[in-house]
């Protein structure tokens, strides 16, 4: 808990004389460069998106367990009950942030000669610097964990502290398993995912695919696997489940405005410059602009993730430090990927979201005093939630082949 000398200096960071703009305006360099988890969040009605219960359950139908058959006229069948539904349960996860503030600052920052406007203006001016502190921080923190490195004991286990992260239902590894090709020491490797093990429901696996190529007139007999936009499209094919023509009730809705492509800096400058090598097929606003501010793919946006730029997720050469970041950081050896190169994550936010408890949905607390603390006051604000997946297979990723790109 911040001490009440250093609250009262951040307080006195923005009420000093002179401001820029106005003394409500603070600029809020913390925010990051864009946030993933407005992609899960918009568009999702209330009951998608909150729900009570100790625990977070759902249920897949893996295979029909087929009793289609042609007959004769006039032939015995025999009936069956085919018992096809798998059930999953995990837990919640509990956060907390807060703000706080003490007598003296909210006291000394009031004059006895102030008017009762000037002193309601003063009051909101101090709680929207701290609030503004604390959703910053809250959402910073909910945004980390979104790309955070699995971790078994963490996130899979009952017992454990943080949510879900992406990369536990999206990874490159064996039956997308996280630590499956060489778990670091002292960590575990996954052998289930939501308790269930994907060598046992084969379509409990996301679907993974390679790229070679990032020159768009790469053409020859090799594109089909190596070249980054066809990549792409079999990517997209393999996402993507259309329902039947009728009966469509029973089947999952295939829209794309939940889908999209999340990837680092480097995956976004390869991309767009394919784009713009490509400018005599495909034109972008203005001849005179290089840029393509919204790339897409197969109608998706493809979307920066500033946490891709450094997250250890990806296999090492060496088994020194057997997971990196995607790109060389310029340490050499045993920072280097073992493929070095952007990664692809195909998102369908549909089937992957956070989950949040209805008693405490970012629920702010009454302001309370601790004995040892009488003149602080502090305001929590508490979240249980946690990020779920309920299907794998329309989730998808691209990875390099070899060595792509490099700095």
């Amino acid at each position: 808990m911040a001490s009440a000398l250093s609250t009262f200096n951040d307080f006195v960071e923005t009420t000093g004389p002179a401001y820029l703009t106005s003394a409500e305006s603070v600029v809020n360099e913390a925010g990051k460069n864009n946030y993933l988890l407005r992609r899960f969040i918009r568009g999702k009605s209330t009951e998608e998106l909150i729900q009570g219960g100790s625990t977070i359950k759902d249920t897949i139908m893996f295979d029909e367990d087929s009793t289609f058959q042609y007959y004769q006229p006039n032939e015995t069948f025999t009936w069956q009950n085919p018992q096809v539904l798998t059930s999953w349960e995990i837990n919640w996860r509990f956060s907390v942030d807060h703000m706080s503030y003490t007598d003296q600052e909210i006291e000394l920052s009031i004059s006895s000669g102030m008017t009762k406007a000037a002193r309601h203006h003063m009051y909101k001016k101090l709680k929207r610097t701290k609030e503004q502190r604390m959703w910053t921080s809250v959402f910073n923190g909910m945004e980390n964990a979104l790309f955070a490195v699995p971790e078994v004991a963490d996130q899979e286990t009952n017992t454990g502290l943080k949510p879900y992260s992406i990369p536990a239902f999206i990874n490159e590894n064996t039956n997308g398993l996280f630590y499956s090709g060489a778990a670091p020491t002292g960590k575990t490797a996954w052998t289930t995912v939501e308790g269930l093990n994907p060598t046992t429901y084969s379509k409990w696996v996301p679907q993974q695919g390679t790229y070679g190529s990032v020159d768009p007139t790469d053409t020859g007999a090799t594109a089909a696997t190596t070249n980054l936009f066809m990549a792409m499209d079999k990517m997209f094919l393999d996402v993507q489940f259309v329902p039947p023509p009728t009966a469509q009730e029973y089947f999952e809705n295939p829209t794309l405005n939940a889908m999209f492509v999340a990837c680092s800096k480097a995956g976004q400058r390869v991309y767009q410059n394919m784009l713009r090598v490509a400018q005599d097929t495909f034109v972008s606003t203005s001849r005179q602009d290089p840029s393509y501010m919204s790339p897409k793919i197969s109608g998706m946006d493809l979307v920066y993730t500033p946490a891709l730029d450094t997250a250890a997720l990806y296999q090492a050469t060496t088994s020194t430090n057997p997971y990196v970041a995607e790109i060389d950081g310029g340490g050499g050896g045993a920072t280097v990927a073992e493929d070095t190169g952007p990664r692809f994550y195909f998102i369908n936010a549909n089937y992957i979201k956070p989950v949040f408890h209805t008693s405490r949905y970012m629920y702010k607390h009454s302001p309370m005093r601790h004995p040892n603390q009488p003149f602080t006051t502090i305001v929590p604000v508490d979240t249980w939630c946690n990020l779920v997946c309920r299907s794998r297979q329309r989730q998808g990723i691209l990875s390099p082949s070899g060595d792509v790109v490099t700095s």
